[in-house]
């Protein structure tokens, strides 16, 4: 391996994570001298560009994992690699607790790209992930965080490690939807007038999927929900469907590698969490025009002013979000003027090309460091 040598240290993640990993693979491998790789679930939903190196590394927020601290010494110590970066609580432990026993152990950054709230936790399982984020964070050499709200809570909890903390937006491209919006809201059952919400999502708990189907139960009958993602809450999504009487017009499209042709079909795109970074897939969503409604949490605010470019409510809220869909469904006008301003803030703040030139200036950086 190159003396520039990075590997990105991937857990199991089936969504925005991965899909931000793929682009600073394919964006960044090759570009000055950097040689990039990844180390991850070799059957994961989302293909790489560059070569897997199979590592499993278990979901949750506890201490350090050995069988995954030892295949992750493994693989550093063999790669050759100089910079590791790692995604998400759990790879940011594991990966710098094995690049400590390398012979010439690698530096370690870390990217903290979500927060888990006592709200939805309970405040014991939360209490473990404060203790998660200062492990990956203070055992790491630097913190990346997708949104100012992620950074600054991370600097007010980990005061030590202030100054080596920073905001770096995941970035988005232009996506290109695989087929024509007309033929995607004929598959979905939209029938002539009537209007289509779309959601990517994983079927979890984060997500708050149930809000957003009691919001649509309350729209009228013409407005289909379309789902893309799938998770462990799929039966209680579809039983709660059943009971609310929306079953028929409600669509779990399970996962799809088309989820821009969805978004770009959509009359809005929703998410109902109960937190965010800056969602990807609503990036995505303004990125091909769609007006997005969501919940005002996480870094949302970074890219969705209410009323100017979007509309944002509070958390588990049926009724709000139902009012914000509904007045975003009744006027195209206004839904045309919502998406142009994201749009303009998205161009200016959350592009991959601005992500990229960013990540690979601190690569090199740390990399010809003495």
């Amino acid at each position: 391996m190159s003396t520039l040598g990075v590997l990105q240290v991937l857990g199991r993640s089936a969504g925005g994570v991965a899909l931000h990993v793929a682009r600073i693979a394919s964006g960044l491998d090759g570009v000055d001298g950097l040689v990039v790789e990844v180390a991850g679930p070799s059957d994961g939903p989302v293909a790489m560009p560059v070569p897997v190196r199979e590592v499993l590394i278990p979901n949750g927020a506890a201490r350090g994992h050995p069988r995954a601290i030892a295949r992750l010494r493994s693989i550093m110590a063999t790669g050759g690699y100089a910079l590791v970066h790692a995604h998400g609580l759990r790879a940011g432990i594991d990966s710098a607790l094995a690049a400590r026993s390398v012979a010439r152990p690698p530096e370690v950054v870390v990217t903290i790209h979500n927060l888990m709230h006592s709200g939805v936790l309970g405040d014991a399982r939360a209490s473990v992930y404060r203790r998660a984020e200062w492990l990956a964070v203070m055992l790491s050499a630097h913190a990346f965080a997708p949104s100012e709200q992620i950074a600054d809570h991370l600097k007010a909890t980990i005061p030590r490690a202030a100054d080596r903390i920073e905001v770096l937006h995941l970035g988005v491209g232009s996506p290109d939807p695989a087929r024509p919006a007309a033929e995607v809201r004929r598959e979905l059952g939209v029938l002539p007038g009537g209007r289509l919400v779309v959601t990517a999502a994983r079927l979890a708990p984060q997500k708050a999927l149930e809000v957003m189907l009691e919001a649509v139960a309350r729209l009228p009958g013409d407005v289909v929900l379309a789902i893309a993602g799938e998770g462990p809450q799929e039966a209680e999504l579809r039983a709660l469907a059943a009971d609310l009487g929306v079953a028929d017009r409600v669509v779990f499209l399970g996962w799809t590698d088309d989820v821009a042709g969805y978004v770009a079909a959509a009359d809005v795109f929703c998410l109902s969490s109960h937190w965010e970074a800056v969602a990807l897939a609503a990036q995505e969503a303004v990125a091909v025009g769609t007006p997005v409604v969501s919940t005002d949490v996480g870094g949302m605010g970074e890219l969705i002013t209410d009323r100017e470019s979007g509309r944002l409510v509070p958390t588990g809220d049926p009724d709000a979000l139902a009012e914000a869909l509904a007045e975003v469904l009744a006027s195209e006008a206004t839904g045309r003027r919502y998406a142009a301003a994201a749009r303009l803030r998205l161009e200016a703040e959350f592009s991959t090309e601005a992500m990229l030139d960013r990540l690979g200036g601190f690569y090199l950086e740390r990399l010809h460091a003495p």
